[in-house]
């Protein structure tokens, strides 16, 4: 572990963990940067879902402004105009986007967080200790599932969780029951219907509405 304590350090290497590294970097602020990048919409998330959010609200944080999701489509020559935004689109973007602006992406978890007195400890999956001032925590949504318990004591085979499914076609001509009302599940229980599943969706309301 170095003697010298890192002005940021940067946990997770999603949308907001590299918008914040590429302002970090065009300040000229040193840091580290620690995680996948995009892992959870390249390897969690749906194949087929669409991004709520229409196209001009889909950009990362460029300070230039100039790598905007537009940008990225033409330049790929991927449709734009006048469609929803698809995860496979978002995600290459971003890792694009990441590439160009933010390549120096360590790719490791960091496993140990501690605050002391006037820094934080960090503890990397290798086992390297970093010390840093500031710390930019932008894991997302990763490692926050949750499951009641009354159902957690079913069978692997039987329970499981909507991110742990990426691909949905193994689903074909299964019975299956998604709980929840919300984004996730509405989406999920949308794809698995287009997967040829048999889907029975449990809410507590008699109705449903999603924002």
């Amino acid at each position: 572990m170095s003697d010298v304590d890192l002005p940021v350090a940067v946990i997770g290497a999603g949308p907001f963990g590299v918008s914040t590294a590429a302002y970090l970097r065009s300040r000229g602020v040193e840091f580290r940067i620690f995680g996948s990048p995009m892992h959870r919409w390249r390897t969690q998330m749906p194949a087929g879902m669409l991004l709520k959010s229409e196209g001009f609200a889909s950009n990362l944080a460029d300070p230039a402004g100039r790598r905007t999701l537009q940008q990225f489509c033409e330049e790929e020559a991927l449709p734009y105009e006048g469609i929803p935004v698809s995860r496979e689109t978002f995600s290459r973007y971003a890792v694009a986007f990441q590439q160009r602006l933010v390549p120096m992406v360590e790719d490791v978890s960091v496993t140990m967080l501690d605050r002391q007195t006037n820094r934080f400890q960090l503890r990397l999956a290798t086992g390297e200790e970093v010390r840093a001032k500031k710390v930019v925590v932008a894991t997302g949504l990763s490692h926050a599932e949750y499951i009641p318990a009354k159902l957690a004591k079913l069978p692997a085979e039987l329970l499981s969780h909507s991110s742990n499914h990426h691909d949905l076609d193994k689903f074909k001509g299964r019975e299956v029951v998604v709980i929840g009302g919300g984004q996730s599940a509405l989406e999920t229980a949308a794809l698995l219907n287009e997967a040829q599943a048999t889907v029975t969706l449990l809410v507590r309301r008699s109705s449903n509405r999603v924002a």
